[in-house]
């Protein structure tokens, strides 16, 4: 599933305008803004199930807008979803908004907007502009001609695609919308990942892995654990079996691991490394990714041995052909598992966060051959098409 985003003033974001492939790695240096970048779409699915929340949960407007020195600045962020990349401009799904800023962290929806296009016709549209929303074509059949259900629809707005199941009255495109809110992002933590986990009913990874215990417990009852078992094999030398016990109300994970003479060795999770525990969650987020949704996972070379990240690469790009896969790093050793055309480079400069595709001729000098593109970032920076390239400060030395 391909993605293109239009990013106006949020965080350190004053303009970005890409398309995203099924498979994109973005690049680029601590602080260069790669987190804000993603958690663009994090907060446009936020936005989905409820505004206010979205904003609340990041500080307020004021910690969501970009900075200037003068006024504040209104936030928009435009994506659209679409099977391929020509059809980005005839036939996709749709989500707009436009956050306007107020005095004392207020702020209001300017306009927002969802709708489905087919062939260059919209076939769908939904527009909220202050408390008015506007459906076209209208609900088939009709809202229920009773003050609480009109209400509701007032009330939820562009919700919609958040909401569909408690709405079987809409337009069955409308329920096509959903596919604009699944965005899952994770920051994996190891230290959470290794305690004991109290039992509840959630078998989807969480986005920080504190229930993976659970989830496992969940997938080896499925086909999909001997898969997962296999690549962890691959990470984890000598790994024989992950299994998922019980200490009172709580799961707790045991890893197997052959050692010499063929004797098989138990451990427990907070036994092993950081890396092990990441890579893990990694494999499972990978393992149970959606149809249509955008998978996002941020430095997972974090503590994991360059030929395992390597190795997670490769896993996440086959999991992006059941919908889209976001990477943040600023590893070399990882981005020759990328094309060129699924690198988007991130750059910090004059305090604004810049992303674009690669260059054109660093593109060429890798489909000439000449360098790979781990090659190429080692030998210069990588520059986004259009920018000059960064100029590198030399340090300086203490007398």
């Amino acid at each position: 599933m391909w993605r293109r985003v239009e990013v106006r003033n949020f965080r350190s974001i004053e303009f970005a305008a890409v398309d995203l492939a099924p498979f994109t790695v973005v690049v680029g240096p601590n602080g260069s803004g790669k987190s804000n970048f993603a958690d663009a779409f994090v907060f446009a699915r936020d936005v989905v199930s409820g505004g206010a929340a979205a904003v609340q949960n990041r500080g307020g407007i004021a910690a969501v807008r970009r900075w200037r020195p003068h006024g504040a600045a209104d936030i928009t962020l435009d994506i659209r979803m679409a099977p391929a990349q020509n059809e980005l401009d005839s036939s996709y799904r749709r989500h707009r908004f436009t956050l306007r800023s107020g005095r004392g962290g207020e702020w209001k929806f300017s306009r927002e907007e969802m709708e489905i296009v087919q062939r260059g016709k919209r076939s769908f549209g939904a527009v909220r502009t202050g408390d008015d929303v506007d459906l076209d074509p209208p609900l088939i059949p009709p809202v229920p001609s009773t003050a609480g259900a009109a209400k509701r629809i007032d009330r939820i707005g562009l919700e919609i695609a958040g909401n569909t199941s408690a709405l079987p009255f809409l337009l069955p495109q409308a329920r096509q919308l959903a596919g604009l809110g699944k965005v899952r992002r994770f920051r994996l933590n190891p230290d959470v990942m290794r305690q004991p986990q109290i039992a509840t009913e959630r078998t989807r990874l969480d986005e920080n892995g504190s229930n993976i215990a659970e989830v496992l417990q969940a997938l080896r009852e499925r086909a999909d654990w001997d898969t997962v078992l296999a690549t962890m094999a691959r990470i984890i030398p000598g790994l024989k079996d992950i299994d998922v016990g019980t200490l009172g109300r709580y799961w707790v994970m045991r890893f197997f691991q052959e050692q010499p003479g063929g004797q098989t060795a138990e451990f427990a999770a907070a036994d092993m490394s950081e890396g092990a525990i990441r890579a893990l969650g990694v494999v499972v987020a990978a393992s149970q990714m959606r149809v249509d949704e955008l998978l996002i996972i941020e430095e997972p070379e974090v503590s994991i041995h360059p030929g395992a990240a390597q190795l997670l690469f490769e896993i996440l790009k086959d999991a992006s052909r059941r919908g889209a896969v976001l990477v943040t790093t600023h590893s070399a050793d990882l981005l020759d598992a990328a094309s060129t055309e699924e690198v988007l480079v991130c750059e910090y400069t004059d305090g604004t966060t810049r992303v674009g595709p690669l260059a054109s001729s660093q593109r060429e000098l890798v489909r000439k051959g000449l360098l790979t593109v781990a090659e190429l970032m080692r030998s210069e920076p990588l520059r986004i098409e259009g920018r000059p390239s960064p100029t590198i400060q030399p340090a300086t030395v203490e007398p």
